[in-house]
């Protein structure tokens, strides 16, 4: 998946990119929001040492996408239906509801899952794994075109984000 964005902040060795929503982003709220619904913030590595201002070419792997997507959407779903068969096998066990013990354990394995994907966020976050990288810095010259290494006006990239 490929976007391009622009700088807005340096902070050390990270770059704030805004990045105009597309529609594969859907309403999902994972990333900060920017001043316009439209537009999201992302912190990245600033690899290619951009200034604020610079566009930006960035990139995150399908490969990476789809990982993301199964920890967020699988394990917790797994960790449903785990829930519900151990409850069902062990409220029949002891003489419970089976019903009502399948859906109680359920309900408690997918918070713990969610618990757990919260606290392997930061680790996520420090290792970049799921951020996307810079591929490409555009700079700004001194008439206010982009500079990619081709001639290409402002208003060419700016459509495209």
């Amino acid at each position: 998946m490929t976007e391009y964005g622009e700088i807005i902040e340096i902070k050390s060795d990270q770059a704030v990119v805004k990045v105009r929503r597309s529609a594969a982003c859907g309403d999902c709220c994972a990333c900060s929001m920017g001043t316009n619904p439209d537009d999201m913030l992302l912190t990245v590595p600033n690899a290619l040492q951009g200034d604020v201002g610079d566009l930006v070419e960035l990139e995150l792997e399908s490969v990476q996408v789809l990982k993301a997507s199964a920890i967020t959407y699988l394990f917790p779903l797994f960790s449903l239906i785990l829930g519900i068969v151990l409850g069902y096998i062990l409220g029949g066990r002891y003489g419970y509801n089976q019903e009502l013990t399948g859906s109680l354990l359920g309900l408690l394995f997918t918070v713990f899952s969610f618990l757990g994907i919260r606290a392997l966020e930061p680790r996520f976050k420090k290792e970049h794994q799921f951020s996307p990288r810079m591929v490409q810095l555009i700079k700004k010259d001194r008439k206010g075109e982009y500079d990619n290494g081709k001639r290409q006006s402002c208003a060419s990239y700016s459509r495209q984000f």
